[in-house]
């Protein structure tokens, strides 16, 4: 194709969608093609000769696109052609007589992607060089770069290969084998493509090289070496000199030619395996251990362990802006997909994502801490809108749930992660001291705050009161304040989102919790002693379980009221769903419970299940907004602590009384007497408990009573008890999108590990991104059951766990097998709209971990 009918097609394709266009043609490479430019039904007013007589013929055609009794002139389309730059500041536009018909329709040429080099490059990608050449020497034309389609250097090398391009013909001769053996296979074509070798990038056999196998194998590593000495910001160690070195005026050649193997999805295989064997052949990671620094570029494996050793180094000394410009450059290296190198990074990044979050809120902290009220303590730490110290949290959170994620024995990255838990600590801990204090002096709960036992009666039940409501209530166990932050932002797509800090009540409990979640709970919550135990009363109303609270609710509410668990509607059929759901006007949504998780599954396992809830609760809600409903109010019994051990000290001896209840971080009781230099001894009525509990014991900092896991609550920090209360209103129903094209790929129709590098693409002519959730199954069958999701990668949403797929671009997206027993003869990938669970696109895999 010419790069006047790429242009031209261009062009057709967005006055079809848009109707009308406004070409902006600052350099006036296209003043020639506008003249004879020509679409059915399309009237081009040129701006050339008359701004004031173009607008007025501009706005008689759009009159006339405008006129309903006219079906001939309403159907035109409208073509403005500016030979000048569009403004880009607003005043700049406000100036331009045709800026408001860009805005109607649409502006092309402003960008970069829309001007005549880039234009030819996508014209006619094996030109690529040359088009680069000519722009650099000078101003080409249109009709020139036109040309360039119809001009063969190599007919012999176009027979063999479909191109003569030297960059694209390089490239396929190194990667794929098929390709390299058409050199061969017609004659004379290796004769023709020695000389253009030499020309562009400098490279001659060796004389020993008698035949093109031999020849090729000098080709891959001249070029891949080349790539490192020319990238080189050093003198290249003497060991090397005997290699054959290419001039610097080769550089932009070979440049391409890396590029073009690291790039393509069909030849990066090709290209790992190439630079692996050329790599061990020079021996490139010793002889280069002394060089004081590497080049940007990712032409070999070894230079990812360097770049790693480095970023770690960064960090020891504190150097968080070094190591984060590393790791920005580092995020789309070919070394961190292959190898399974990608979580290390990964972590990495994460750590000192974290270590930057953790200077900031210590440095914030310390200019005020000691001075601050408990009010404003809770504000810095939970501000409604904006950043606050609970990132500290969040950082947290993320970099633990990858190093949970990580397969690997995480030697060269072990100290990094256990230098971010005791920074956390040490940070964390210092802001607790200060907001226990306040807690003694001040009292609970918070003044200006709004208390968990006000949630229901503010917010859920006045929705109630109105006609047409349906209202989906969560009740999160263990959310803490920043993971309803996240939880906000990802629903931000779906309507107006508010997300306030609450004040539990304490003790920090399920039980006291949730019942502190039910109607007319304020002021009438209240922990009753029955049968040796203390449990939660409203009224004369027991509220120990589950089902004690749901039955309270099933009563005050009819048949208006169903509870559920977000498995049950994410298993369900959308439409099934709709008709269960039909009469429902308040659902109450309850998650499950990560202590028991905890002791089922392990404590690894729960704690990734703390970062995942999040995501799921988003997907239940798209599938609750899909059958119409219109209100979901999201909050808390409790938050956590989340640390990877106890530290060795922090387990207390418990002072003497009698308590009734004994938990790990609080007791409830009686105080009787003893030392007791760890915890904090409250009157409940200091504490807004109400009951029959005289005492409340807190332990001091994250200490505990018993040896535990490190997840636990029921204690006074701001993570334990500083909750969200997320609010959405809803848009209304969302519309289910038609099945978009969706392509997965995987270079075998087998694997062999529990991590599969899958190749993601989806196609789509409008620059619009989707998203999708991508697992593994043990089956086709609709009772399959996931055995593996999307791990983290760059296209990875960390709040929702989604993949961002941009239209018409391939990515690498890890699955990670979750299963340790996975016996099934087959897997099958399933690529799935988040909304409705449709299965959009499959890949079926053997099974052959065991091979």
């Amino acid at each position: 194709m010419s790069v006047s009918d790429f242009v031209r097609q261009q062009l057709h394709q967005r006055l079809e969608q848009h109707r009308i266009v406004v070409w902006y043609d600052s350099d006036r490479a296209f003043a020639d093609f506008i003249q004879s430019f020509q679409a059915d039904s399309c009237v081009v007013v040129s701006t050339v000769e008359s701004i004031l007589n173009s607008r007025r013929q501009a706005e008689a055609v759009y009159r006339q696109m405008n006129e309903p009794d006219d079906l001939a002139k309403a159907g035109l389309n409208l073509l403005i052609y500016v030979p000048r730059q569009r403004g880009i500041i607003e005043d700049e536009k406000r100036q331009d007589p045709f800026e408001v018909f860009a805005w109607a329709g649409v502006a092309f040429g402003d960008k970069e992607a829309e001007q005549l080099e880039s234009l030819a490059r996508q014209a006619i990608p094996e030109r690529t060089i040359e088009i680069t050449r000519l722009f650099a020497q000078g101003s080409p034309t249109l009709s020139m770069l036109d040309r360039l389609q119809f001009h063969h250097r190599s007919p012999l090398l176009l027979e063999a290969l479909g191109t003569d391009s030297p960059s694209e013909a390089i490239a396929l001769v190194l990667c794929l084998d098929e390709k390299s053996q058409r050199i061969d296979s017609v004659k004379g074509c290796l004769k023709e493509f020695l000389p253009l070798l030499a020309t562009e990038i400098g490279f001659k056999p060796l004389l020993k090289a008698k035949s093109w196998t031999e020849i090729r194998k000098q080709l891959g590593q001249y070029v891949l070496f080349n790539e490192f000495a020319l990238d080189l910001p050093c003198e290249l160690p003497q060991s090397f000199s005997a290699l054959p070195r290419a001039e610097a005026s080769h550089e932009l050649v070979i440049f391409a030619v890396c590029d073009r193997m690291r790039d393509s999805s069909d030849l990066r295989s090709g290209y790992v395996q190439l630079a692996v064997e050329v790599e061990n052949q020079l021996q490139l990671s010793n002889l280069t251990e002394n060089l004081a620094q590497l080049g940007t570029r990712d032409t070999f494996p070894f230079a990812e362990k360097r770049y790693l050793h480095q970023v770690l180094e960064y960090v020891q000394q504190n150097n968080l802006a070094d190591a984060q410009k590393i790791l920005t450059q580092r995020r789309h290296s070919i070394w961190n997909n292959h190898l399974e190198r990608g979580n290390i990074w990964m972590i990495v990044e994460r750590c000192v994502t974290f270590l930057a979050t953790s200077n900031t809120v210590e440095d914030l902290s310390k200019k005020s801490l000691q001075s601050m009220s408990l009010r404003q303590i809770i504000s810095a730490y939970a501000p409604p809108d904006r950043w606050g110290w609970a990132e500290l949290d969040r950082h947290q959170r993320l970099f633990e749930q990858g190093a949970t994620a990580y397969a690997g024995d995480g030697g060269e990255i072990e100290s990094l992660v256990e230098f971010c838990r005791r920074r956390y600590l040490e940070v964390a801990l210092a802001i607790q001291d200060r907001f226990l204090n306040c807690v003694q002096k001040e009292g609970w709960f918070p003044e200006g705050v709004l208390r968990q036992t006000q949630v229901f009666d503010q917010y859920v039940a006045p929705l109630l009161e109105q006609n047409n409501n349906k209202v989906a209530f969560f009740l999160a166990d263990s959310l803490r304040f920043e993971m309803g932050r996240d939880l906000a932002e990802a629903l931000e797509q779906l309507g107006e989102v508010e997300t306030l800090p609450v004040a539990s009540v304490l003790p920090t409990t399920t039980p006291c919790g949730m019942a502190a979640l039910m109607p007319n709970a304020d002021g009438t919550l209240r922990l009753v002693e029955s049968d040796g135990e203390l449990i939660p009363v409203l009224g004369e109303r027991k509220l120990e379980e589950s089902r004690h609270r749901m039955r309270l609710l099933q009563e005050k509410y009819g048949d208006r009221f169903k509870d559920i668990e977000p498995e049950d509607i994410l298993s369900k059929k959308v439409n099934a769903l709709g008709k269960q759901l039909a009469s429902v006007d308040l659902l109450v949504v309850r998650t499950k419970d990560p202590d028991r998780i905890a002791e089922s599954i392990g404590n690894m396992k729960a704690r990734k299940y703390l970062s995942d809830v999040v995501s799921e609760m988003v997907n239940t809600i798209r599938r609750l907004s899909t059958i119409g409903f219109t209100h979901f109010v999201i909050s808390a019994d409790h938050g956590h602590v989340l640390i990877d051990e106890i530290p060795l000290g922090d387990v207390i001896p418990k002072p003497g009384g009698e308590w009734l209840k004994t938990k790990r971080r609080s007791l409830l009781g009686q105080f009787i007497s003893g030392e007791s230099p760890n915890t904090v001894i409250f009157k409940t009525e200091q504490v807004g408990i109400q009951g029959d509990a005289q005492d409340l014991c807190v332990a001091k900092g994250f200490k505990v009573f018993q040896q535990v896991e490190g997840y636990f609550h029921e204690g006074i920090s701001l993570q334990e008890a500083i909750v969200p209360l997320v609010i959405l209103r809803s848009q209304g129903k969302i519309t289910t999108q038609s099945k978009p094209n969706i392509f997965l790929r995987y270079k075998f129709n087998y694997f062999t590990s529990k991590v599969i590098n899958l190749r993601v693409c989806y196609e789509y002519l409008l620059p619009e991104p989707i998203q999708v959730r991508i697992e593994a199954y043990d089956g086709s069958t609709i009772k399959a059951k996931r055995v593996g999701e999307a791990t983290d990668c760059d296209a990875r949403d960390e709040r929702t766990g989604e993949i961002i797929l941009q239209p018409n671009q391939e990515i690498s997206v890890p699955i990670l097998l979750e299963s340790d027993d996975i016996s099934c003869s087959k897997i099958e990938l399933r690529a799935i709209d988040p909304q409705t669970g449709v299965i959009w696109a499959k890949l079926e895999l053997e099974n052959r971990l065991l091979d």
